[in-house]
């Protein structure tokens, strides 16, 4: 549609409601329109960049406070990431974490004594059992240090979600807690202190069993957005492993990793006609993040990428682009960031073509291991789904 038609389109508008308006005046009312629209999108970038520089400030300070205290982890501070949880107490001595990847749980406790220490790690066992993601986020330290920075009020997550409660049942939570009891911690001396530790493993079942608990909201998203729900189960489970408070230092947040500068801004308008940078809390409640989720996988499918004509191709397109961009993705057929231009290459190809394409010619070798990983979990979610889950 031309801009002359679309004018037309809006000073009948203007009228329609009893506004009287010249084409001088429509000119001055539009500039004003485009001005607000401008004002609006620097504003948005200007918080966006405010928070990722409160956020990294944070985490470097963070980082600093735990290396006075506790060893680096593959010389990085152990701190939360995609598929695991990490908690400190407030005072920095006591240390719960979940490995949902490799379904661990590890507690540590820096303490004078073994027995103080198994007492300390018994207690901290115990409200692991009892944490949601609402707990968790209102302990998270980093997320304090974060909110104090942009001199914001935090509002924690509408979520009740257990941590890991939900996977272990009371014959399990007994045997744990016995196993617990009799384990001969193992000793770490760091600074000049003596740090305990002491594991227990989660049951084998555990990634399914999370999987199953997000299964009805999933499958709701998945129709109203008309994409696969294996491809939704296969994003989260390579993305997080289940992990509900789930985060990146991109930063990105919860089940599905959301990135609020970028999928984060898009999901949201697409869903509610509104630009707008959402909270960590608002990601870390696993419906709004299956939901943004569902909704950037449609956005990249029936948008992004729709000149693909073949399904399969353009699901490859859509898997590779949730991880690295469509630009990217285009970059691999024709150097080039034009996904437009690099459709008509694409639909010259076989899906086969197309995968062995992206496997090889994908810039980053993090983004070809995500491709095979989601495509060999969408098939292996589809065969859950008529059985297990």
């Amino acid at each position: 549609m031309g801009s002359s038609k679309i004018k037309n389109i809006l000073i009948a508008s203007l009228l329609l409601f009893g506004i009287s308006v010249s084409a001088g005046e429509f000119e001055e009312f539009q500039k004003q329109q485009n001005s607000s629209f401008t004002n609006y999108k620097d504003n948005l970038e200007k918080e966006f960049k405010a928070y990722k520089k409160a956020h990294d400030e944070a985490w470097k300070e963070f980082s600093k406070e735990l290396g006075k205290k506790w060893p680096k982890e593959n010389g990085k501070a152990d701190i939360s990431t995609k598929h695991k949880f990490v908690e400190y107490s407030k005072d920095l001595t006591q240390k719960k974490s979940v490995d949902y990847e490799k379904k661990v749980v590890n507690l540590e406790v820096i303490a004078s004594s073994q027995k103080e220490a198994k007492k300390k790690i018994a207690k901290m066992f115990n409200n692991l059992l009892k944490e949601d993601v609402k707990t968790a986020f209102k302990n998270d330290i980093l997320e304090k240090k974060i909110a104090k920075k942009v001199k914001k009020k935090r509002k924690a997550p509408k979520s009740n979600q257990k941590l890991i409660a939900d996977l272990i049942n009371a014959q399990q939570k007994a045997n744990l807690k016995a196993k617990l009891k009799k384990q001969k911690l193992i000793v770490v001396k760091h600074k000049g202190k003596f740090i305990y530790k002491a594991n227990v493993k989660l049951p084998s079942d555990s990634t399914i069993k999370k999987a199953k608990q997000y299964k009805s909201k999933v499958l709701k998203e998945a129709k109203k957005q008309k994409i696969l729900p294996e491809l939704v189960f296969a994003i989260m489970h390579s993305e997080s492993s289940f992990n509900p408070m789930a985060r990146s230092h991109i930063p990105a947040f919860g089940l599905m990793q959301i990135v609020p500068r970028s999928a984060g801004i898009d999901a949201y308008q697409y869903l509610y006609k509104k630009k707008k940078k959402v909270s960590s809390s608002y990601l870390y409640s696993s419906n709004n993040n299956i939901t943004m989720g569902s909704a950037y996988l449609h956005i990249l499918y029936f948008r992004y990428l729709k000149k693909i004509k073949d399904p399969q191709s353009r699901l490859y397109c859509a898997i590779a682009a949730y991880n690295t961009g469509a630009g990217n993705v285009a970059k691999a057929f024709i150097g080039s960031t034009n996904i437009n231009r690099a459709s008509k290459t694409i639909n010259n190809m076989s899906a086969d073509a197309v995968f062995k394409r992206l496997m090889k010619k994908l810039p980053y070798n993090e983004t070809k291991h995500y491709l095979k990983k989601v495509t060999d979990r969408v098939s292996a979610y589809n065969k859950l789904l008529k059985t297990t889950l």
